[in-house]
């Protein structure tokens, strides 16, 4: 067996937020199959008896697909002895995943099948809305193969069972429901909103990776449909996204200029979508721009006086721009205002300009085919050959060879 490949595929599923659990012989924690879930819901509920078909039922070196009486999906797998010597483990699940969202149809025939009390639909609801979806079977079983082989896992068969053939989570007992009001429904929208939390907080710090790690985890808690159509429901909780983005970069101190741009853009994207799957992906572009405007524009840091130069020059990068003019507008004096812009920027006011008119012409060569004389003068320089000049400075090549290297 290949035990660092074993460790990587167990690091993939717990990156992806998908629970898989290593067993010893004694099976410690196999209340966590479920996430402690039925422990919270039955009087009584008794995890011993999924030990014990584990240890009768399960062959080893034989690979279990699994679907209990819930609906939700695991992957089973007890090693050889040599391969349990190298892996440090009797045995490994891997779940519970679904293999579509929630629906609220779905929802009520679950509750109403299992004899659910309505004080408890949504506590079921809830724990539903955090179980990991994989979107398609296919894709799921060829991604878990893969990763066997790789391991050099000894494998001598798959079996599909159901809740039929081995009841290890008997619906029989789900009549004996706890007399107090479980925590499941409280915890989990609390989880959620940590995670909410943590991407905003992440977007207003400008960390992209951060950002996105927390947006991931904040998916796995899936919100019932609050309009029929899948596409306006979907569009409805992207505006509101791009809302909380919105307000997490308002609170990097970027001018709100820059974010009503963007956030104008996303909003017609959004509107214009024609499925589920483009809003899907667009959730990520929106987490990376909104970051990279933090990154740029942010003035968490700057005094109002470097703030008000910035800003302006941000918007005035075609005018004609200087420090005595720059100066006189913020009523201070040249010197004043030079030593204290190079103090908290850490570059001069001409440098500051130089580099926004560059990144504004990067802009232009990119989607414009206008010459380079012309993006000179529409950024500000009014010497083309200067423009080349601090173009080159700055990237390293000259504007015309940067359009080149785009276009090959």
């Amino acid at each position: 067996m290949h035990t660092e490949q074993f460790e990587t595929m167990v690091s993939m599923c717990r990156y992806l937020g998908i629970q898989i659990l290593l067993f010893d012989e004694s099976y410690n924690g196999i209340e966590q199959i479920d996430y402690g879930f039925r422990k919270k819901m039955l009087q009584g509920f008794d995890y011993q008896r999924i030990q014990n078909e584990l240890e009768h039922y399960v062959e080893p070196a034989v690979f279990y697909l699994y679907e209990d009486d819930m609906g939700m999906h695991y992957s089973l797998l007890r090693f050889t002895k040599e391969d349990a010597a190298d892996a440090g483990c009797q045995a490994f699940c891997i779940g519970p995943i679904l293999y579509q969202p929630l629906t609220r149809r779905f929802a009520l025939e679950l509750v109403e099948r299992l004899n659910v009390p309505s004080r408890y639909e949504q506590d079921f609801i809830e724990y539903f809305n955090c179980i990991p979806v994989v979107p398609y079977y296919d894709l799921w079983y060829q991604l878990l193969t893969f990763f066997i082989k790789r391991c050099q896992i000894t494998v001598n068969g798959l079996r599909q069972i159901n809740p039929d053939t081995v009841r290890i989570h008997p619906s029989s007992d789900y009549h004996y429901l706890v007399p107090d009001m479980p925590d499941v429904a409280l915890t989990t929208i609390e989880k959620r909103y940590q995670w909410e939390n943590a991407m905003l907080e992440a977007v207003t710090a400008g960390n992209t990776q951060k950002a996105l790690d927390a947006h991931y985890q904040f998916l796995q808690f899936k919100l019932l449909p609050r309009a029929a159509d899948p596409v306006r429901d979907r569009k409805n909780i992207m505006f509101t996204f791009n809302t909380l983005l919105r307000k997490a970069v308002e609170a990097a101190k970027v001018h709100p200029l820059h974010i009503d741009n963007l956030s104008r853009q996303f909003a017609i994207q959004i509107e214009t979508a024609l499925s589920t799957d483009q809003l899907q992906s667009l959730s990520t572009t929106m987490i990376r721009k909104y970051c990279m405007l933090v990154n740029n524009y942010s003035r968490r840091s700057y005094s109002s006086l470097v703030q008000t130069c910035m800003d302006y020059v941000d918007f005035h990068y075609s005018s004609e721009l200087s420090l005595a003019g720059l100066a006189k507008m913020c009523f201070v004096t040249p010197s004043y205002l030079s030593s204290q812009f190079k103090k908290e920027a850490g570059i001069t006011i001409t440098d500051y300009i130089n580099s926004t008119r560059i990144r504004q012409s990067m802009l232009f060569l990119n989607v414009s085919k206008l010459s380079v004389g012309e993006i000179a003068s529409r950024v500000g320089f009014s010497d083309a050959n200067y423009f080349t000049r601090t173009f080159k400075k700055m990237l390293g090549k000259t504007p015309k060879a940067y359009r080149q290297a785009i276009h090959e």
